[in-house]
């Protein structure tokens, strides 16, 4: 019987312990209004910055046995890791160009001829001539230089030496001069009769 009295009071002194910080403390809170340089700013206390200026600016140290501790500067991010370039590439050099073999070209006969010019004027022939549109004379690509030829185009004929080498293309036989051209009276490509000596 003395046990079940005292279990009750145990049970109200637990409930009493509870309920008070709840019921009689927050009365005297409202009542004692608290401002946050009187807490951070403990009168007689020596080695503390006076804080007025901190708290304006919304930093609150923090007061450990009497001295102020920065806060901890926050660490520096980790670099991020570089990826390794990759290797540098290397190039085989292109492979060498051949020209088909051209055959060589005829010396007389009925042949297909071309002219060329502009791009060639003042650079020296391979026979050794300065090449101007006015010079007369044909690229062959085998007969001697100075060889001279008798070329008949609708019926204009003309003796013109062999000044340069060319033309280097399949199937044309000579190049003109741009003189030779106009005195033949030939286009871009004409078929005339050629034959070495005048």
């Amino acid at each position: 019987m003395v046990g079940e009295p005292l279990a009750r009071a145990g049970v109200f002194a637990f409930a009493f312990v509870l309920a008070v910080p709840f019921v009689g403390g927050s009365a005297a809170r409202r009542a004692a209004p608290v401002s946050v340089a009187s807490v951070y700013e403990p009168a007689g206390v020596q080695g503390i910055a006076r804080g007025a200026s901190r708290v304006r600016d919304g930093v609150i140290p923090e007061i450990v046995a009497g001295r102020e501790n920065a806060p901890e500067p926050a660490p520096e991010p980790a670099a991020a890791p570089v990826a390794p370039s990759p290797p540098a590439r290397t190039f085989a050099p292109p492979p060498p160009i051949v020209l088909p073999s051209l055959e060589p070209p005829p010396v007389a006969g009925i042949v297909l001829a071309s002219w060329y010019g502009p791009g060639f004027y003042g650079n020296r022939t391979a026979c050794g001539q300065t090449y101007t549109p006015e010079i007369l004379g044909v690229a062959h690509r085998t007969l001697p230089c100075g060889t001279v030829l008798t070329l008949t185009y609708g019926g204009r004929s003309v003796s013109v030496p062999v000044i340069d080498r060319g033309p280097y293309i399949a199937g044309r036989a000579l190049d003109l001069s741009n003189a030779t051209r106009h005195a033949l009276g030939c286009p871009d490509l004409c078929t005339l009769s050629m034959r070495v000596g005048s």
